[in-house]
């Protein structure tokens, strides 16, 4: 593409969609090719595709090959290499798109100017779209002379960080008859907690550890994500049981598809798409007649509620089974107290 050494490709028109003719779909490269056109591809002109799937690529301006760009989860950090900086441009001038944004630490002979991955700190802008959220700001450095007037070098950069993520409770929930506990598990990543509530209300978590629940019990389940910008909202894309705490596992019962209830009688989606938390409440039943442990995980994504619709449109949906999972036989057995 001549943009330049690159650094990402970016999926779903991260940049915002394009116009025209689309004169190239299911693209193959090696990575040998000097062209893209030289890549495999069915014809010019050929495809099924619109402009909303258009690619994207996040190229590094070939004229600032030496600058170094760190997104962190909290940080979006610019480093200038001094060694590159010797045409005049004094690299401890800089600033971002707000003039008060100049603070500069010096490591390993750069110096680096960083600014939190938030909204309008020190100018940052956010776009966002149905796949990632994009900070981005400019740092300008300004020449060594000293005049009334002198127009910086600017320094373009963003940072694009997905909206999706998954999250497991990964502690084994028991069932038998009959008797009851609790769990408190948290996911994998770093942001996303899922935990098991004692009350329909959710206001208490059960204790950390193993728990042995009734058959037939209501399975009260939270999930929240830390996040500092608060137009996003969690959405729960796919929650499922398995045997495994394994989220790959090839056996599942889905309980949440396509943001929806599987069967309204077993699975009831309390909250999604309207705030850092989302709720769902399930029945628990044994899977494949089988007493073993089962492990809750779920699909979670990020919606911007300022740019699109968060809140899953469900009332039409019918109970359905999904053919790709583990049927689930329904147990009867009653009445049952909990202890």
């Amino acid at each position: 593409m001549d943009c330049g050494p690159p650094r990402s490709a970016l999926l779903n028109a991260t940049f915002g969609p394009g116009s025209g003719p689309i004169w190239l779909d299911d693209v193959g490269c090696s990575g040998n090719e000097t062209s893209i056109t030289e890549c495999r591809h069915p014809g010019l002109g050929v495809h099924n595709c619109n402009h909303f799937e258009d690619a994207s690529v996040v190229c590094e301006d070939s004229a600032l090959h030496d600058h170094q760009l760190i997104c962190s989860p909290d940080k979006l950090q610019m480093g200038l290499d001094l060694a590159d900086l010797t045409s005049g441009l004094n690299p401890y001038s800089g600033n971002l798109a707000s003039l008060n944004c100049s603070w500069a630490r010096v490591q390993n002979n750069t110096v680096w100017y960083e600014v939190d991955a938030v909204e309008g700190a020190c100018g940052n802008t956010l776009t966002t779209n149905r796949t990632h959220a994009i900070y981005s700001n400019s740092l300008f450095v300004y020449p060594v002379i000293n005049g009334s007037f002198n127009l910086p070098v600017s320094i373009p950069f963003s940072c694009a960080y997905p909206l999706e993520t998954d999250t497991s409770l990964n502690v084994a929930i028991r069932p038998f008859l009959p008797s009851s506990g609790g769990i408190l598990g948290s996911g994998a990543g770093p942001s996303a907690v899922m935990s098991l509530f004692r009350n329909s209300a959710f206001t208490e978590t059960f204790p950390a550890g193993g728990v042995n629940l009734p058959l037939g019990s209501p399975l009260y389940v939270g999930v929240s994500v830390t996040e500092r910008e608060l137009r996003f909202v969690v959405v729960l894309e796919e929650c499922y049981a398995s045997h495994s705490s394994d989220p790959h596992y090839y056996q599942r019962f889905s309980l949440i598809q396509n943001k929806c209830s599987t069967d309204a009688r077993q699975v009831s989606v309390i909250e999604s798409g309207m705030s850092l938390r989302a709720r769902f409440s399930a029945l628990l039943f044994l899977l494949e007649d089988d007493y073993r442990a089962i492990y809750l995980h779920c699909n979670i994504s990020l919606c911007d509620r300022e740019r699109f619709h968060c809140v899953p449109s469900c009332q039409r949906r019918k109970y359905r089974s999904v053919s790709s999972s583990v049927a689930m036989d329904r147990v009867t057995i009653g009445p049952i107290a909990c202890e």
